[in-house]
């Protein structure tokens, strides 16, 4: 388990002095980061009133999941070729896109089952008696245990499982391999599958995970979301927009930083395994 952590740990460190070795990549991954941003902002704000808005926002649903892949697949295809192949960032992208469904889909089933399970322990009801006297802080609910245990697998499964099995999928068909993805057969298929989905789950790759979602997931929340007074208008905004910068910074380069680790060291879709062949007696000369 030592050694797992420490070369985790070297790799993780490693992929810094990658992920900053070509500055124009890296602005460009922000450029496109921010474009994210903004469209999800504009998606969510916008009010389908009149034509324009809706054509807008048709748009806005189909640049989004497109920048959104193009992001991911440039990330990897610069760790992987040390340049941005636009060509077959925009192939990878489909690729990505595909790949995705049908983890989406087991995802989406788990979590369906698991609100189906969780209804039948709900959390108990807390009544709060009427008073004649000074107003007192309502009674903390004990902890409940079920809804504990069941929020926590909603995150393991969209926080941990779901992001941790595309990203291995996305390496696995990048720059190519798709076609020894669909070689040899549907048991072929589902073995290479098999194979990278069990080193997705593996102990380092949760570590190497674990490390990459306190940077660009903790580190942001930390900053933005926790509510202080500053006196002063100016000086308020000014703080606003220094956590909203901090945040960007912190989650592009921790997911940046986490996707690259994990495309120089997760290697490709494993060969597929077929019996060893015999060797067979030769005949004797006649």
């Amino acid at each position: 388990m030592g050694e797992t952590m420490t070369t985790t740990l070297k790799r993780w460190f490693g992929a810094i002095a990658t992920m900053f070795a070509n500055p124009g990549a890296l602005l460009v991954f922000a450029t496109i980061y921010a474009f994210l941003l903004v469209a999800s902002y504009i998606f969510i704000s916008i009010r389908e009133a009149t034509i324009w808005q809706v054509l807008v926002t048709y748009a806005l649903m189909v640049l989004i999941p497109l920048g959104f892949f193009v992001l991911q697949a440039a990330i990897i295809n610069r760790a992987t070729d040390e340049k941005l192949r636009w060509r077959v960032i925009l192939i990878d992208a489909l690729k990505f896109f595909v790949v995705c469904i049908p983890v989406l889909l087991v995802v989406w089933l788990l979590y369906y089952l698991l609100n189906k399970l969780s209804a039948r322990y709900p959390a108990p009801v807390v009544e709060v008696l009427p008073t004649n006297q000074i107003e007192l802080p309502p009674p903390t609910p004990p902890l409940h245990w079920p809804s504990l245990i069941f929020s926590t697998l909603r995150f393991v499964l969209w926080g941990v499982a779901f992001p941790l099995a595309t990203i291995h999928l996305w390496i696995a068909v990048a720059g190519g391999a798709v076609r020894t993805l669909f070689g040899n057969g549907v048991k072929s298929f589902f073995k290479r599958i098999g194979s990278a989905l069990a080193r997705a789950f593996s102990p380092d790759s949760v570590l190497l995970y674990g490390l990459g979602l306190i940077v660009f997931f903790v580190l942001p929340y930390v900053i933005l979301v926790p509510t202080f007074t500053v006196n002063g208008n100016k000086r308020e905004f000014a703080v606003f927009v220094l956590r909203l910068l901090l945040s960007f910074v912190f989650s592009l380069i921790g997911w940046v930083w986490t996707l690259t680790a994990f495309a120089r060291t997760v290697p490709g879709l494993p060969p597929d395994i077929s019996p060893t062949p015999v060797a067979q007696p030769t005949e004797a000369a006649a």
